[in-house]
């Protein structure tokens, strides 16, 4: 029984009809000769469900209690739908063979100046990395990677759970896992100023893995809110909650006080001290920045891979890593 492809001809576009089972085909219109290239060597794997609806409501209402969420979301909140469903993840294994070269900069004082050694380094990499990315459009789910990949495997409940299918291409989850195990890579070899590398990234597997997770759907103060559960390890993995407008008011008013009053006494002892005001107005200006890191998402607390996801505790890292290194907006202290 022949199936349809929604691709065309590259000679002349038109429509191609393939058989199962067939690498090559002719084309009906022009009669060029094609090789037909599918998902051969792609092993699936489906996880097993593991959990239960009501355990997937338990995990839902523990995680309301946490974090800086409405006080009262565990008395007003009201489930209103519970499912579990599939959803496809490519993931890859890569081996990452070869050298990094360069140097490391070391700092020495003796009392009357100060002078940087390079430290030449040579580092030998051979090393297995794994990577995981979502093989569809997960929506507003907040989930983009897998997070566990341990549990019992079967495909019993594979026909019986509603399943999402994949629309991404392997070829483009390979290229993400290879520059994935690159960045891991050079970020493993330690070493700072690289000026060459001979690295080969090599393919060791590649899996459709078809994970079960719990999508909660549950009402607060009329409005409509989500989280989802992992159907293997019954973990909260992502979702929207109210947060608590009493916490947060009470976080923009000391974060602005407390960033304010540092900022203002980095002025004052601009005249006398220019390490320790400027000490005082970066440590301020960090505190100021995570106040609007926390608060920029209003009143709404959000967990997962979110592409308007609220506050992290990463998010304030990253700024005070650049702050502290002299570098805002590109731009070094100096030149500002």
């Amino acid at each position: 029984m022949g199936i349809e492809v929604g691709l065309n001809c590259p000679a002349c576009s038109g429509a191609i009809k393939v058989v199962e089972g067939e690498t090559t085909v002719n084309c009906q219109y022009c009669g060029s000769m094609l090789f037909v290239e599918g998902d051969a060597g792609v092993t699936t794997i489906s996880f097993k469900n593991m959990i239960t609806r009501e355990t997937a409501v338990i995990s839902s209402a523990s995680w309301w209690k946490k974090g800086f969420k409405a006080r009262d979301l565990k008395r007003v909140g009201q489930v209103t739908e519970c499912y579990p469903i599939y959803i496809p993840f490519w993931s890859t294994t890569t081996r990452v063979a070869g050298w990094i070269c360069g140097y490391e900069e070391r700092t020495h004082s003796d009392g009357k100046r100060t002078y940087t050694e390079r430290i030449p380094k040579e580092e030998l990499i051979l090393r297995d990395y794994r990577f995981s990315e979502i093989a569809c459009d997960p929506g507003d789910l907040g989930i983009r990677k897998m997070r566990n990949i341990d549990g019992e495997t079967a495909l019993t409940d594979f026909q019986t759970i509603p399943t999402f299918e994949s629309t991404t291409s392997k070829d483009d989850a390979f290229a993400h896992a290879k520059e994935s195990a690159m960045a891991n890579a050079r970020s493993d070899a330690h070493v700072p100023h690289i000026t060459f590398e001979n690295v080969h990234v090599f393919p060791e597997s590649m899996s459709m893995v078809y994970y079960p997770i719990w999508v909660v759907r549950y009402t607060y103060r009329d409005r409509m809110y989500l989280n989802t559960v992992d159907g293997v390890t019954g973990s909260v993995l992502s979702g929207r909650a109210p947060g608590d407008p009493l916490f947060q008011s009470l976080a923009v008013t000391a974060g602005t006080s407390i960033g304010g009053l540092l900022g203002a006494t980095g002025i004052i002892v601009a005249s006398s001290s220019g390490e320790v005001a400027i000490g005082c107005f970066v440590v301020g200006l960090i505190i100021m920045v995570g106040t609007y890191l926390f608060f920029r998402g209003g009143s709404e607390i959000t967990e997962g891979d979110f592409s308007d996801r609220g506050f992290k505790l990463g998010d304030l890292k990253n700024v005070a890593s650049q702050l502290t290194q002299g570098r805002v907006g590109g731009n070094n202290w100096g030149d500002i």
